[in-house]
């Protein structure tokens, strides 16, 4: 087993704790700017709106999902992460830090994209290889799939993802006072 495989077992096993240098890398060698700042947040809450999208359709390990943004990415919830993501680092204005992010973003989440296909075949078998057929694992395709199930706002709340939205607010909240700070030195 490479080391880079190793890497990975252990990021996608404590996921949390992978995550957690990189957002503090980020916060501490932010140097918004005003204009990267609004873009940026623009680009968490558009993240931040596609997860909500996303969370209302899927019902997990119940129905397999494939309405909504489950239509063009078998991981939608992973790649409005990584949107959210993409918004903080530009809110960040770091070259440097925005690089490591995206780089440890995909040591992060490639392992449990791979292995959540895995799972979720094993329950849903042949239903989840057509799909699988036509709907990519991870970066977005217009596709046909005839998709099944409809949005709830249950589903949202049952997934939390209210909680993750007051979250991505905070998290604009402290790039903007950031700013403010830098510009008040």
């Amino acid at each position: 087993m490479s080391w880079y495989t190793k890497l990975e077992t252990w990021c996608f096993a404590h996921r949390i704790w992978a995550t957690a240098p990189v957002i503090i890398l980020l916060i501490l060698f932010a140097k918004p700017e005003q204009t990267l700042l609004c873009i940026g947040a623009g680009i968490v809450i558009l993240g931040e709106l596609g997860r909500i999208w996303a969370s209302g359709y899927i019902d997990k390990n119940t129905r397999l999902a494939t309405a909504g943004p489950y239509r063009f990415t078998r991981n939608p919830l992973y790649v409005f992460n990584i949107v959210v993501l993409l918004g903080f680092c530009v809110m960040a204005s770091n070259p440097w830090t925005g690089t490591l992010a995206m780089a440890s973003f995909i040591t992060i989440y490639r392992p449990a994209v791979r292995n959540e296909a895995a799972f979720v075949r094993n329950i849903f078998k042949e239903e989840y290889d057509r799909w699988a057929e036509v709907v990519p694992l991870f970066w977005p395709k217009w596709t046909n799939y005839p998709a099944q199930g409809n949005y709830s706002w249950s589903l949202v709340m049952k997934h939390r993802e209210h909680k993750n939205a007051f979250a991505m607010i905070a998290g604009i909240l402290l790039f903007v006072a950031i700013y403010y700070y830098q510009q008040n030195i």
